[in-house]
Order: C-alpha cells, then sequence, then structure tokens
C-alpha cells in the first residue's frame, strides 16, 4: 500500500507502509503526538525548571534572609530535590524517546509487528513519566519558588505548617543556581535534538 492523502494523517498511517505510523494510530494511548513533538514538550519543562534562578535571584531582600546564608541562589533547599528528581526523569526518558526515534528510523523495513510493539510500548511509558510525572513535579517545585514573591509571611506560613522545613538546607549541596544552568542547557540540548529529528 501507498501513502494516502497528506492531509489525512490517520489514514495516511493506516495505509502507508510504516508498521509503526499503523500500529501507533491504532493503539491507545494518553500522550499522543510525535516523538520530535514530545521533547519540544519536555524541553520546555526543563525551561520551566531554570526559571528558579530567575525567580529566586528577584527575592525581596526579606524573603533571601529566610535562607540559609541569605544567599538562596546558593542554598540547596530541600524542594529543590524535587527539580532534581524531575530534570532527571525528564533527561531519562528524553533519551528513551531519542533511542525509539533512532532504532525505528535504522530498522523499520525490517521491524516485526511484536518488535514495533516493544518500541511504543517504550514510548508511550517515557511519554507518561517525562510529561505526566516530570512535568508535575516541575510544576511543584517553581510553584514553591514561586510563593517567595508572596513575602515572608507566606514563607513563614508554608514553613510552619510543613512537616519539614521546604526550604531549609540539605545535606548534599546542590545550590539553586546550579540546577538551573543544568536544566537551561538540557533544555536547549532537547530542543535541537527534537527539531533535527523533525527536520529529518
Amino acid at each position: 500500500m501507498t501513502s494516502t492523502d497528506p492531509n489525512d494523517p490517520i489514514a495516511d498511517a493506516l495505509l502507508g507502509e510504516s508498521t509503526y505510523e499503523r500500529l501507533k494510530v491504532e493503539r491507545y494511548a494518553l500522550i499522543k503526538g510525535r516523538i520530535p513533538q514530545k521533547l519540544v514538550y519536555q524541553s520546555g519543562l526543563l525551561f520551566a525548571l531554570a526559571l528558579v534562578v530567575p525567580i529566586v535571584a528577584t527575592y525581596p531582600s526579606s524573603v533571601q534572609a529566610t535562607f540559609p546564608g541569605s544567599d538562596p541562589l546558593w542554598s540547596s533547599p530541600l524542594v529543590l530535590w524535587v527539580g532534581v528528581y524531575a530534570g532527571g526523569i525528564e533527561l531519562g526518558t528524553a533519551t528513551s524517546l531519542v533511542a525509539v526515534a533512532i532504532a525505528r528510523r535504522r530498522y523499520e523495513p525490517s521491524l516485526s509487528e511484536s518488535q514495533v510493539h516493544a518500541m511504543l510500548n517504550v514510548e508511550d511509558v517515557a511519554s507518561m513519566f517525562g510529561l505526566a510525572t516530570g512535568g508535575f513535579a516541575i510544576l511543584i517545585t517553581v510553584g514553591f519558588f514561586l510563593l517567595g514573591h508572596a513575602g515572608t509571611e507566606t514563607v513563614t506560613a508554608v514553613v510552619d505548617s510543613a512537616p519539614r522545613n521546604p526550604y531549609g538546607q540539605t545535606g548534599v549541596s546542590v545550590p539553586v543556581i546550579a540546577v538551573g544552568a543544568a536544566a537551561a542547557i538540557s533544555s536547549c540540548v532537547v530542543y535541537a535534538v527534537g527539531r533535527y529529528l523533525s527536520s529529518r
């Protein structure tokens, strides 16, 4: 069979020669879309994580004083570790998506349906963890840091109501500025890879 109307991507996938595209259209997936598009979304999430640096850098001096050493950019608050884990999830799942895309392009003419199903399973799991789980964790991280702009009273209320101070220093020092810089660089890399794959 050959491709049909390019304006009807579903029919094109069902009637085209790509087993991967046909099975992808036929199966249910909570997060749909092509891999390059998902990578662009993930780069956006990593960019959102990088925003913790300008958020913290523009804290009022009264809020900065509540952080260890009165320098939140170089502090390692507990809540930042949620962002560290989220960034790791984004990078790990983005790597999985890229591996699926590369394997598909390299072996597609000879891929069996079972092999394609296995690849689609990896893609679906990576998409769920990257865009849902990792995305939610990044939003939580950024949200906690944004609370600092609501004033010292808000930060104090959050600290008093939490079982453990979310802005308190952790044993392993990973400063805010380092996490933000790593997230910004990772965002650019993931975006570039996504755009490269979409152009191939």
